[in-house]
């Protein structure tokens, strides 16, 4: 479809004139156009961004502004924006390039990380799962370890109780995700750059593992051995749950939120209880817990498969980039004060994140290798 022709259903659609034939037409392009690169923007509320892409849609089209438009209902008409928004993009964007900075063929290779962890057995034994083979993985000290068809690790139930000595660890590198689910059934998903040590086989007692990093747990309630989670000075204990734990290195603490069921969390000989929907955070500076509403889809993006900023600072964002995309990350003056607000699937490859935080016009980067540098 060529730019008068886009042009001209984007006024219909704007104006109200488009028959339902033009909308069809104008969807099915939308449907083929990779309006990816668009998708973050700087942090501004809902309105003042969608009356910018409004001005925009109007001045490049060369359209006289609607009255009514000044009128509408944001969710009605939300979708419309998004459409008008990539038609504008669409002649706004042709001729503009990326950043000279941006060499997309030093960044075409850094693809998003994957499957990969390093499971170590309590005998000593290393086990690299990306590379190992489907099925029997290991056995010995009641244990028998798997890896199934789609890739995840588990434990057949033993005829007696594992040692409880007979700890394994699983530890996922940069650039590497996992998912275990353990002796009891209860399933731990890992991000890049985490890990968690467990017993092969839980005796009577209570159900105790150590993480490091970001670890979302499914835990299959059993109220006569409780689930617990050591994580730093923290302890967390599973009432039948579903939670997610973010305790990286340089977050300045430990963010526990839940899912749904219930968890207590005890830190500094306090305990706190948490509701579904609900947050716990503790930094290393104030052992004192505080409990806050959590945005859910936010939390547990990196499960789902993709980024979700919310008003996230680049120093944020680079962070979690640098874990996904095994990369080096730098910065090369002041980095811009506002948050950025977006949705990037995880599997996108790293020139393609890069190109859509530079269209936002507020910082720029510089590719060496896998050490990225930003600029403003």
């Amino acid at each position: 479809m060529d730019k008068n022709r886009i042009n001209d259903l984007s006024r219909k659609l704007l104006t109200g004139e488009i028959t339902p034939a033009e909308r069809q037409e104008l969807e099915g392009w939308y449907d083929n156009f990779d309006s990816t690169e668009y998708e973050i923007h700087s942090a501004l509320n809902k309105q003042q961004f969608s009356a910018q892409l409004y001005q925009q849609i109007i001045t490049k089209a060369g359209l006289k502004p609607v009255r009514r438009i000044h009128y509408y209902r944001y969710t009605a008409v939300a979708a419309s924006l998004l459409l008008l928004l990539t038609a504008a993009l669409y002649t706004v964007y042709q001729n503009k390039q990326p950043s000279a900075v941006l060499a997309q063929k030093e960044i075409s290779a850094i693809k998003p990380g994957g499957d990969k962890a390093t499971l170590t057995l309590a005998n000593g034994k290393t086990i690299d799962l990306e590379n190992a083979a489907r099925g029997l993985l290991a056995t010995g000290d009641q244990q028998s370890v798997n890896k199934t068809e789609d890739g995840n690790i588990t434990y057949s139930n033993s005829a007696q109780p594992a040692k409880p000595s007979a700890y394994n660890t699983l530890t996922t590198p940069r650039g590497g995700k996992y998912s275990i689910r353990l002796e009891d059934g209860t399933l731990a998903v890992l991000d890049a750059e985490s890990s968690i040590r467990y017993p092969s086989g839980f005796g009577s007692g209570k159900r105790t593992v150590e993480v490091k990093g970001q670890v979302y747990f499914e835990v299959v309630h059993n109220a006569k051995q409780p689930f617990v989670v050591k994580v730093g000075q923290q302890t967390i204990e599973d009432l039948g749950t579903h939670f997610n734990i973010n305790a990286y290195p340089g977050n300045d603490g430990i963010k526990t939120t839940l899912e749904e069921g219930r968890v207590s969390i005890t830190n500094n000989k306090k305990t706190v209880f948490l509701k579904p929907g609900q947050a716990a955070y503790s930094t290393v500076h104030n052992n004192e817990i505080t409990v806050t509403d959590a945005d859910l889809e936010e939390t547990l993006a990196w499960k789902n498969g993709y980024f979700r900023f919310n008003d996230e600072q680049i120093s944020s964002i680079m962070a979690q980039l640098g874990r996904w995309y095994d990369i080096d990350v730098t910065y090369n003056g002041k980095l811009p004060a506002d948050g950025f607000n977006g949705t990037i699937s995880r599997t996108k490859n790293l020139s393609q994140v890069l190109k859509m935080l530079e269209r936002t016009g507020l910082i720029h980067f510089k590719i060496e290798g896998r050490r990225i540098t930003v600029l403003p």
